[in-house]
């Protein structure tokens, strides 16, 4: 028999960022680790550090915690001005 694994183990969460899913496997992470995997997955186009996350209940910098009971769906928000041609 295999081992017993507790409900916390096989919970995964479904987050949101600029439309791409993505699954997470704990409930709590900081905006940091939610723009890495985010860049992964193709949803920022540039580097995780230039961004900050939006969320219903607010704005994510970096090393914000982040309880994906409260809000999992975010859109990246650049922390540098945009370039104009």
């Amino acid at each position: 028999m295999a081992g017993i694994r507790s409900k916390e183990e096989d919970r995964s969460y479904e987050i949101k960022v600029n439309g791409i899913e993505i699954e997470v496997k704990r409930q709590k992470i900081t905006a940091g680790e939610i723009l890495a995997l985010a860049k992964e997955r193709g949803a920022v186009p540039g580097k995780p550090e230039e961004y900050v996350l939006q969320g219903d209940k607010g704005r994510y910098d970096s090393d914000d915690l982040i309880d994906l009971n409260e809000d999992y769906i975010f859109i990246t928000l650049p922390t540098a001005p945009t370039q104009v041609a």
